[in-house]
């Protein structure tokens, strides 16, 4: 998949992420490998990576075995709660700490 820069137009077939960490909160992003620019990808707190690990774990066993519809349905709310949750923390603490564009080495 290509990603392209909103700010330099920059084309890139691939990019890692980062993480940097303020306190309990966890910053994933990834920056333009041109201009540097930032992208936040999500703000976790140890809680909603917990819940995250939780849902990873419900999604393998669901791979892997037969499982009820219930099981099913507790698994997709979980995953709209983190996904309610990372929105907030983002909106909560913006990626201001990360933002500034970094020289593309």
């Amino acid at each position: 998949m290509q990603i392209k820069c909103d700010r330099c137009g920059a084309v890139a077939e691939a990019v890692t992420p980062e993480t940097q960490q303020d306190g309990d909160i966890e910053y994933t992003f990834f920056r333009c490998p041109d201009c540097g620019t930032v992208y936040p990808v999500c703000a976790t707190d140890s809680a909603l990576r917990a819940d995250i690990a939780e849902y990873s774990r419900m999604r393998n066993l669901i791979r892997v075995q037969p499982v009820k519809e219930a099981f099913i349905r507790r698994t997709e709310a979980l995953k709209q709660k983190n996904m309610k949750r990372s929105k907030e923390l983002m909106e909560q603490h913006p990626l201001v700490l990360f933002s500034s564009p970094e020289p593309p080495e």
